[in-house]
């Protein structure tokens, strides 16, 4: 079925004089749904390409969950990633530039470790991590440069 030139020069949806003017279409707040990553025992890790949501929900009840943004597309400025860790292990790797703010963390008898100290960089994501660590620990590091140095770190503790 071909279209007339009428046809063409019209738009498919329908846009009104004000939503052309404002926008209002184009920034319309979408309802996104939070990533969920629940590890009741075992481990679980995000390490592959993946899209960064804006929220993000970690629970590791015990067992280890590794949550790797080094190979992550993310379009956010802010993540807010909302952890809570019973006797496990929750690890955020970030590249070199991110920044990470552990300040809404509660914790028990767990431990806390932020060794993400460089600066952030103009632009650069900002995880903001919310919850509560009960005996377990939450981490957030860099990634290692190479296999070596992370196991003369590993053996050095």
């Amino acid at each position: 079925m071909t279209r007339t030139k009428e046809q063409r020069q019209t738009s498919a949806v329908r846009i009104d004089p004000t939503e052309r003017m404002f926008g209002a279409r184009r920034y319309q707040h979408v309802e996104e749904t939070p990533l969920e990553l629940r590890v009741p025992s075992g481990s679980k890790r995000t390490d592959e390409q993946w899209t960064v949501p804006r929220n993000i929900v970690a629970e590791c009840i015990s067992g280890r969950l590794v949550i790797d943004f080094t190979q992550a597309h993310c379009s956010r400025r802010e993540i807010d990633v909302r952890v809570d860790a019973g006797s496990g292990t929750i690890v955020l790797i970030v590249p070199r530039g991110w920044r990470v703010d552990l300040e809404g963390v509660g914790c028990g008898d767990g431990a806390i470790a932020n060794r993400v100290k460089l600066p952030r960089f103009p632009g650069a994501p900002l995880i903001r991590v919310e919850g509560q660590v009960d005996s377990g620990v939450l981490k957030a590091r860099y990634a290692y440069r190479n296999p070596i140095s992370r196991f003369l770190r590993s053996r050095s503790h």
